[in-house]
């Protein structure tokens, strides 16, 4: 008799240790597989997702030492910046090195525009200090795409475009302004503005949402989100061409946050920023926060399958089962099949031909 026949009627005679020796097989082995496909969907999404959350760099002012004398006013002691600003050299410079793929800069609260042909939201009190009424503030910036509240999903786009840095006499409203006064993109508008003591005409490019509920109780027309919007850095310098001539902030992106390392030396090593009282920082929060508990899952992957740890990553993770996990998943079922059928026959092997026929008569 063959000892494949043998076999069979082994596992016919002991089928129920035959069911569950192939149950456990089975789920050894579903295991393993998943484990394996899992890992190799992780390694395949950190590219994907390190160019997509990339890395920042900030270049700001360095305050330090570098706000001059104090000037007194009717308000108390007013301090200025005496340092260097952001020109435009430094920014063209830092757009050429290698590994950046963007960068934005972006002033809260610098322009305040009262409208001259269209009203906003009202408050609880009319202020009229300009002849147009109360001047709710603007966001000046080189991409509002990539502003903080854009950025954070708190505002999104539902019309039009976004500002870029080769517009002029741009803005973005909110919705809720531009219904309020039947505004669409395309449309001009006029603002004035006190500080420059002009009347600027903008024409609205994108329309964004995300204001909805947000007003509570305001007593001024500046504290109604809906009434602030954003305006493109163009005008701004055209406005205060003898107060302005650079940004106060520059945010660099970086294609890939394991590099931004290297980018930041390459920019801190310009020499555009030598002798400047300018400061560099990288931050790379965004990319932590979302490879953190992705990390946490490889990490556990690895365990389960006694393997070396895979490198961070995240993403929609596109898991798939080819053949080429089938070969380490044979020999790890043959391997645990002949460790198996060594450990049961072990007793027989250390049995002598004799006390085997003993026991069988």
């Amino acid at each position: 008799m063959s000892f494949i026949k043998r076999a069979g009627l082994y596992c016919f005679r002991q089928r129920f240790k035959t069911v569950i020796l192939f149950w456990v097989l089975t789920l050894i082995a579903t295991f393993m597989l998943t484990g394996i496909a899992v890992r190799d969907a992780a390694k395949c999404a950190t590219a994907d997702v390190q160019t997509a959350i990339g890395g920042k760099i900030e270049l700001s002012l360095d305050t330090d030492g570098h706000m001059g004398g104090g000037q007194q006013n009717q308000w108390g002691t007013v301090y200025g910046y005496n340092g260097d600003l952001i020109t435009q050299e430094i920014v063209d410079a830092i757009g050429k090195v290698d590994g950046v793929v963007d960068y934005n800069s972006e002033d809260t609260a610098s322009y305040y525009g009262a409208g001259v042909d269209f009203k906003y939201l009202p408050a609880a009190f009319g202020l009229s200090y300009t002849q147009y009424g109360e001047a709710p503030s603007y966001t000046a910036t080189l991409s509002s795409e990539k502003c903080s509240k854009f950025q954070s999903g708190k505002y999104k786009l539902v019309g039009g475009r976004h500002i870029t840095p080769d517009d002029k006499h741009a803005c973005l409203i909110s919705k809720e302004l531009a219904d309020y006064n039947k505004l669409s993109v395309g449309d001009k508008i006029k603002m004035y503005s006190l500080d420059s003591d002009a009347i600027s005409e903008f024409e609205i490019v994108g329309i964004f949402d995300g204001t909805e509920g947000t007003s509570g109780n305001p007593l001024t027309v500046d504290e109604i989100p809906a009434n602030c919007g954003y305006i493109d850095y163009a005008t701004m310098f055209e406005l205060f061409k003898e107060e302005l001539n650079g940004y106060q902030q520059l945010t660099i992106y970086v294609e890939d946050p394991v590099s931004v390392q290297n980018v930041y030396d390459k920019i801190s090593a310009l020499p555009e920023l030598k002798g400047k009282t300018l400061k560099l920082s990288i931050d790379t929060d965004e990319y932590d926060v979302v490879s953190t508990p992705l990390e946490s899952l490889q990490q556990l992957v690895n365990i389960t399958i006694l393997v070396s740890r895979v490198t961070i990553g995240t993403a929609n993770l596109d898991v798939q089962i080819n053949a080429a996990y089938l070969l380490p998943l044979y020999l790890t079922g043959i391997l645990l099949i002949a460790v198996a059928v060594i450990a049961s026959s072990w007793t027989v092997v250390r049995s002598k031909p004799k006390d085997i026929l003993t026991k069988m008569s």
